[in-house]
């Protein structure tokens, strides 16, 4: 009786693990995640890109700087191409040297800090287009100026395809395209234009909608469509 006894009894042992032992909750990588990136559901100062505390940000696309460097080559030769203009024109008006010297050098400045305004608000306004993509929403924003801002969203379930397009030397070498979204419906299709690494981003909102049919299973029928 005495060696029974002392023999340890493997389900009482068991019981008494799981009282004692403090069991540590476990996440996974997708809820730290979410939970990282939790916003308001409605906050009045917050901006566009303030998602929803239940969604996760799959990516935040801004355009490619190549196409403000477009911007900033024009202005840089508008700007030129006025000073030169300017030069060649002014001393058949002006006869003075110093006089001529002085007006030239105002009208430089002149122009060259109408440039810098310039591209200084062409830079707000191009860094101001995103394509924001969560694994319910896509949200588009487009800046088309100063004071005219267009915002459009869709859901996972209205993405009928989606494609990316790469044509020329300058895209191919800069690795920068056109990424559109066609929708189901009356709703205008997503074209992003300046897309930096269109195809990687296709491929991200193409796996976002998989998972959004794969977790809601809200049309078993329908399947994404591959690019």
């Amino acid at each position: 009786m005495n060696k029974e006894s002392k023999n340890p009894n493997p389900v009482e042992e068991y019981m008494s693990k799981i009282i004692n032992e403090k069991k540590e909750p476990t996440q996974s990588p997708i809820t730290e995640e979410a939970f990282e990136r939790r916003k308001p559901v409605f906050n009045p100062m917050g901006k566009v890109e303030d998602i929803n505390q239940d969604e996760i940000k799959v990516a935040d696309i801004r355009r490619h700087f190549f196409g403000l460097f477009l911007i900033y080559l024009q202005v840089v030769l508008g700007v030129g191409l006025s000073l030169g203009l300017i030069v060649f024109l002014l001393p058949d008006v002006i006869g003075s040297s110093a006089t001529l010297t002085a007006a030239l050098s105002m009208l430089s400045l002149i122009f060259i800090v109408l440039g810098l305004i310039f591209m200084a608000l062409a830079t707000r306004i191009y860094n101001a287009n995103q394509l924001i993509i969560t694994d319910i929403h896509i949200t588009q924003v487009l800046q088309v100026g100063l004071f005219n801002r267009k915002v459009s969203e869709l859901t996972m379930e209205n993405v009928e395809d989606v494609t990316s397009e790469q044509g020329g030397v300058f895209p191919t070498i800069f690795n920068y395209g056109t990424l559109k979204v066609e929708t189901a419906g009356e709703q205008n299709n997503f074209i992003f234009k300046y897309c930096p690494n269109p195809n990687a981003y296709a491929k991200a909102l193409q796996d976002a909608r998989a998972a959004y049919f794969a977790k809601h299973n809200s049309n078993g029928n329908r399947n994404p469509t591959n690019i």
